[in-house]
């Protein structure tokens, strides 16, 4: 059971022990065992899957691994570099809005500028407390912009478009994130007769 696992991981992590995790492959199936120092249970707020997120000692990195994937958790020893792993943690959540990292880590650039009313101070509080990470900068008594250097941008498209009606530009360094916003939109106004 997924439960069961986690409660494991959870033990490994209080303990900081290496772990051995026998992880079964999404569309092969095939069983593979990796070696790991397990740092952190993720939990998607979308869909209610659990991660977990590790430094792989063969591929020298931080790796995610969904727990319905893993078929065994079998501790091996205590690792004394645990802090230092934890710091590699810290600076890569600095980037980081779910559990996708992208290609290789690469950091993408998102401005999104919002316009609001005057009785709506509520938005920029909003901005400011639900961003994971960047920051928010008033441009002017009624429009702010949100600043985010962040693995896979795309990954804040559901998030972006609780703002559609206010969003004034978005810009992001993968075009393909800003393109497939702008097209939800036109999608949005074609199905609600927007352009009426």
């Amino acid at each position: 059971l997924d439960s069961q696992i986690l409660l494991q991981l959870l033990i490994a992590i209080g303990d900081r022990m290496t772990i051995n995790l026998t992880n079964a492959g999404r569309k092969s199936g095939n069983l593979v065992v990796h070696t790991v120092c397990p740092l952190k249970i993720f939990i998607s707020t979308q869909g209610g899957r659990q991660y977990l997120l590790c430094y792989h000692y063969r591929f020298k990195k931080l790796m995610f691994f969904r727990l319905d994937s893993i078929q065994k958790v079998e501790a091996t020893v205590v690792e004394k570099k645990y802090d230092k792993y934890l710091g590699y943690y810290e600076k890569f959540c600095s980037h980081l809005w779910g559990t996708s990292t992208g290609v290789e880590f690469n950091i993408d650039h998102l401005e999104m500028t919002i316009h609001f009313e005057d009785h709506e101070d509520h938005i920029p509080r909003r901005l400011e407390r639900e961003k994971r990470n960047g920051r928010v900068e008033m441009v002017d008594a009624n429009t702010c912009r949100y600043i985010v250097d962040t693995y896979d941008a795309s990954e804040l498209l559901p998030w972006l478009r609780t703002f559609i009606g206010r969003v004034e530009q978005l810009e992001c360094s993968d075009a393909g994130v800003t393109a497939r916003f702008y097209r939800d939109l036109e999608a949005l106004l074609a199905m609600y007769g927007g352009r009426e």
